[in-house]
């Protein structure tokens, strides 16, 4: 069955409680909340506010399958930072506080996920400690977690910027708290065999992103505008059993959020049919 989500990123130009009507309205599943002041911001959104949100998803027939904790200026001017490994001590405190007031919203929403991701490294900080002060946060989220599930989303030019990585991780953890959040269009960037690392991948997925792409050049565009092949993505999920959420990203193409949802869905159905049929 095919499990339809859409990310409220991509409907900041409305209320959130009119954002998750429309995704219902759509004929979508699920809902994937974003951080964003616009929506839920982070520092002022309290349990009376989850309540009645919850309320919403609730009374619209859909769920809300995970909270994106990564919005790119939620802490500063600086896209993305400070992030899980800035080279100052004060910075990651301020990345972890932040993600860690992520699980917090999710169990207030009762959302399964949340997914974030390491942030980029700075030419300044190599690698070995770049990777020690990502274990270290890890770590302590996973302390913190209380029931919610963390998946590393893989992002372009970011530390871990492919799947291959972030399941190494998850590896390495061996904890069923720690996942990994697929973004296909990611994988399309950034792998060789973007189909190839889907499938590596796939047995510690808890939710994957979707957007098109076009030529390799990391623009979220809408299912049906780029290059990826979704037919062939489906058949890979299918053959392995996924049977989670896929969540679609379309945080540029808030200007026409209705044609979005709309060309969306329908082009994934017919692609996740022309999967199931051959």
């Amino acid at each position: 069955m095919l499990k339809l989500s859409y990310n409220s990123n991509g409907l900041r130009s409305v209320p959130v409680e009119d954002a998750v009507r429309a995704v219902a309205d759509a004929g979508y599943q699920a809902i994937e909340f974003s951080l964003h002041p616009r929506h839920i911001d982070p520092f002022s959104f309290r349990p009376a506010d989850a309540d009645r949100l919850a309320s919403v998803v609730e009374s619209s027939g859909i769920v809300a399958c995970c909270l994106a904790a990564g919005a790119d200026n939620l802490l500063g001017a600086e896209r993305f930072e400070p992030s899980l490994v800035h080279p100052s001590h004060e910075g990651r405190e301020r990345r972890l506080e932040l993600t860690g007031r992520a699980l917090e919203i999710a169990a207030w929403l009762g959302v399964p996920v949340i997914n974030f991701a390491s942030g980029p490294r700075r030419a300044d900080v190599t690698d070995a400690d770049a990777g020690r002060w990502l274990r270290e946060g890890l770590a302590r989220l996973l302390e913190r977690a209380d029931g919610v599930v963390l998946a590393m989303e893989p992002e372009p030019g970011f530390f871990v910027e492919s799947n291959d990585q972030a399941l190494a991780l998850v590896d390495e953890f061996a904890h069923p708290g720690l996942t990994v959040a697929q973004d296909l269009g990611h994988c399309r960037v950034v792998e060789e065999d973007y189909l190839g690392s889907v499938s590596r991948a796939m047995r510690a997925t808890s939710v994957i992103q979707l957007e098109d792409i076009k030529g390799r050049h990391h623009h979220h565009e809408i299912p049906g505008d780029g290059d990826i092949d979704f037919a062939a993505f489906f058949r890979i999920c299918r053959e392995q059993g996924y049977e989670g959420y896929y969540s679609v990203e379309l945080y540029n193409h808030s200007d026409d959020f209705d044609g979005a949802l709309k060309r969306s869905i329908a082009h994934l159905r017919e692609q996740y049919d022309a999967a199931a049929a051959g």
